[in-house]
């Protein structure tokens, strides 16, 4: 979340763009979430699975999102930016392994 003591002058406002973008989808993996539990009542517990799923890796990118942001502060003062793909590549993962279990879901029943 940006701070006010922060200090970074940046006319773009890159972190703050590119932060706002990754909470979209991390509020998208929560609404998928909710999806998921709208199957409670056909699927019992095999529906809580996955929506607890997605929202842990919600939860976990919003937490390393956090760090990043802070970390691209500190970069942009001292103009170095580390670039990390650990988020992404968490997230894609998370999307991929959704898909799949939603695929199956429909064609099992």
């Amino acid at each position: 979340m940006p701070e006010a003591d922060n200090g970074h002058v940046d006319d773009g406002l890159q972190p703050e763009r590119t932060l706002l973008a990754w909470r979209r989808t991390i509020l998208a993996m929560v609404v998928c979430s909710c999806f998921f539990l709208r199957w409670v009542p056909h699927h019992r517990w095999l529906a809580v699975v996955p929506a607890v799923l997605c929202l842990l890796a919600a939860g976990a990118a919003w937490l390393r999102l956090r760090r990043r942001y802070q970390r691209h502060v500190v970069g942009l003062r001292a103009e170095t930016i580390a670039s990390g793909v650990a988020v992404n590549l968490m997230l894609a993962v998370c999307v991929t392994a959704l898909c799949v279990v939603e695929l199956a879901a429909i064609l099992a029943w």
